[in-house]
């Protein structure tokens, strides 16, 4: 970075909490309340002693804690004017960080330890030839707060998830009160601590859940109470819901990381553990919020009895700990207190603490008068403001949406409308392939149950024939023509249905995963081009799974009615045709039974083939079973920090449970539908059969009529429901 804005070709643009690495910027600008509050070089605002100046003075650590239950030393340690840490210089300070192996000796195991690691080797599991640990030792007394520094990527926060017990260490011993970590209940130890990670993690829920979920027995004011200490009451109760305002995956946008760092301490405080186990825990903060934090947790961290292990890059925040670390490559290379690590001429502490402070003497009293002064500015600026919010309109709909969304479909279909025509073609065969079969069901019947008269030469010969024999081949070939005729027939419907499928679904097929990737490319686009404040109020499931189940809808209903809509127009027509024809007088009458036969027949079609039950009533994303699991998997870290398997186990079957709360009603609505369904078909089938038998008896029509007529029209019938048996 020094490189490049040395160059002086590109504009560059640095948000920064370590003003170390700021001190050379052309431009410094102070951003506090939504407005800059100062601008100017370093020098220039330093002797115009303001909140830059401040924010420099509380880096510096040389804004005292009245809270704190350690001295700060009062005497900063002055950087050589020779090479004092700066943007251009930083680089060589952080070669010179020489490592020296035999600079420190092996931390030996004492019996008053509470944690002890002794000689631990470690490799992660996914790089095991990357050894992370070599020999590390470090031991906690009670009472003590110590803290852990070194360069990135040494380990720091991997030894927090070693007591943890995430991982095990490959060699050595991890000890807890002098019992192996490995023979204790996992779920009793972890109670015992106390984890505010580098990345906080928030469950989806309320912000005094997941407070709560420190200790759930917690009362309101208790979670209050923790809520204070950790510096986030006064922005909580600023949300309009205050402690009820949801958060996690699906409502990130409402509050800032800081914000989710200052709920994830007061969930570890409210937890009162007996070893406080801080990973970065106020990086995510304004110098401000630090100072407020910080003073918070010096106030807990001067209980005698709790041990504290804090893992800190902003070196200020940790001169009162009782002990200092200083780990790179694998072991502890230096300990002691602040004071004793800053007396060592050439210490690797030492070292890392002047590439962070920058060290100016300047009055006190001066930088309180400039403070209070902009403080009064501030003040007079929100009295004589306007004090008028923007209206907050809610979005009228619009009454011409839907046309307008036809319009466009229409338009998104308009190129495959060809393919509409040739797939209601096909529909049209597969629709009267259904009534073609009561021809050869009535065929089939009259060849099956054909039979000859007693035939006698010379006695008695029927229908004239000549003699018996004649009778006998007329028969016969009779029937040898019908069964041709039934054959011709079945080849006819077989032809039918390959050809009419084919053309069908290749047809529909086609012009429906044309207008899908319409949609789904139009969609995409559509989603790259919104403002980042469209995605605040929208999770990624949401947008994604809206975008799987429209394109999904928009499947379903491009081809799928328009194949319902012909097979069903073909197939119950040509039944009605057809027994018109044969026999008007038993049309007239399945006619009027046809709607709840074809009830019946849809039911029974559904209960042997099934049917997609769908979300009727679907659920946000972020609400479902699958966002729970989803949600506990990858952070299942702190689940298993805050032993909240159980708590996600509950969750996640209570939102299995509210999926099925209806199960009774709707399953006796179903049973309902099977009976009447079953009620109509068998009922109406009597009906036909009774009518028919009276036609034949009493109006002349003969069995072959009658039974094109009734299998026709019944048939058509199952060609209604396999056409909307179809519909998704």
């Amino acid at each position: 970075l020094d490189d490049i804005m040395a160059k002086g070709n590109v504009t560059v643009v640095v948000i920064a909490h370590r003003l170390s690495t700021i001190r050379n910027a052309d431009v410094i600008a102070v951003v506090e309340k939504g407005k800059v509050a100062e601008t100017g070089t370093h020098e220039e605002l330093i002797a115009k002693k303001g909140k830059y100046f401040d924010l420099v003075e509380a880096q510096k650590g040389k804004v005292s804690r009245s809270s704190s239950s350690v001295s700060i030393a009062t005497t900063e340690t002055e950087t050589s004017d020779s090479n004092p840490p700066s943007r251009s210089n930083s680089a060589v300070d952080l070669a010179g960080m020489d490592i020296d192996a035999e600079d420190i000796p092996e931390t030996k195991t004492s019996s008053d330890a509470v944690i002890d690691v002794h000689n631990v080797h470690f490799t992660y599991p996914s790089r095991p030839d990357t050894k992370i640990f070599r020999g590390l030792g470090l031991e906690v007394k009670e009472g003590e707060t110590v803290a852990i520094v070194g360069p990135s990527g040494q380990g720091k926060s991997t030894i927090i998830q070693l007591i943890e017990e995430f991982y095990r260490p490959s060699k050595g011993r991890l000890a807890y009160n002098g019992d192996d970590i490995k023979d204790l209940n996992v779920r009793w130890y972890r109670n015992e601590l106390g984890l505010v990670s580098q990345e906080p993690t928030l469950f989806d829920g309320s912000i005094a859940e997941n407070i709560k979920f420190g200790m759930p027995a917690a009362t309101q004011q208790e979670i209050e109470e923790a809520a204070k200490k950790a510096n986030a009451h006064n922005f909580i109760m600023g949300f309009p819901d205050g402690y009820n305002t949801s958060v996690g995956s699906a409502s990130s946008s409402q509050i800032s990381g800081g914000q989710k760092q200052r709920i994830a301490i007061a969930r570890a405080l409210l937890r009162k553990p007996k070893v406080l186990l801080l990973d970065e825990a106020t990086s995510a903060l304004d110098t401000e919020s630090e100072k407020i934090v910080q003073e918070a947790l010096d106030k807990i961290m001067a209980d005698t009895k709790l041990i504290t292990i804090v893992i800190a890059h902003r070196l200020s925040t940790i001169r009162g700990a009782s002990k200092i670390c200083y780990v790179d490559h694998g072991k502890v290379r230096e300990v002691g207190t602040y004071e004793e690590l800053m007396a060592k001429p050439h210490g690797h502490y030492k070292r890392l603490e002047s590439l962070q402070t920058m060290n100016q003497g300047l009055d006190r009293k001066s930088i309180l008068v400039a403070k209070a002064m902009y403080e009064a500015q501030d003040k007079a600026e929100a009295e004589h403001g306007d004090g008028h919010d923007e209206d907050k309109s809610k979005d009228k709909p619009d009454e011409d949406k839907v046309k307008i969304i036809q319009r466009k479909a229409k338009e998104i279909a308009r190129d495959e409308y060809y393919l509409f025509v040739i797939g209601s073609v096909g529909a049209l065969l597969n629709g009267i392939i259904f009534p073609g079969q009561g021809f050869v069901f009535a065929y089939l019947i009259e060849v099956f149950y054909q039979f000859t008269l007693p035939c006698e030469d010379g006695v008695s010969v029927p229908f004239d024939y000549p003699t018996c024999q004649d009778y006998w081949d007329a028969t016969a070939e009779h029937m040898q023509d019908l069964s041709y005729k039934t054959m011709y027939l079945l080849v006819a419907l077989i032809f039918c249905s390959l050809i009419g499928s084919i053309i069908m679904f290749t047809a529909f097929g086609t012009a429906t995963e044309r207008i899908n990737k319409k949609v789904r490319d139009k969609s995409f686009r559509a989603l790259i081009r919104q403002e980042v404040a469209w995605y605040d109020v929208r999770s990624v499931g949401q947008i994604t799974s809206q975008l799987s189940d429209d394109a999904a809808m928009i499947h379903s209903f491009s081809g799928e009615p328009i194949r319902t809509f012909v097979m069903s127009l073909s197939s119950v027509g040509a039944g009605l045709i057809v027994s018109f024809y044969f026999m008007w007088e038993f049309a007239f009458v399945a006619l009027g039974i046809l709607p709840f036969m074809a009830f019946g027949e849809y039911v029974q079609n559904a209960q042997m083939l099934g049917s997609d039950e769908g979300d009727i009533e679907k659920t946000a994303v972020e609400s479902s079973e699958g966002a729970v699991l989803i949600e506990t998997l990858v952070n299942i870290r702190v689940v298993a920090s805050l032993s909240l398997e159980d708590a996600r186990v509950k969750t996640y079957a209570d939102a299995l449970a509210s999926k099925s709360k209806r199960s009774l009603c709707r399953n006796c609505l179903a049973g309902t539908g099977q009976g009447l369904g079953s009620f109509f078909q068998m009922w109406g089938y009597a009906l036909m059969f009774y009518f028919g038998s009276w036609l034949l008896l009493n109006r002349g029509y003969s069995m072959r009529e009658y039974l094109i007529s009734l299998f026709g029209l019944m048939l058509s019938l199952t060609g209604l429901a396999a056409a909307f048996s179809g519909l998704t």
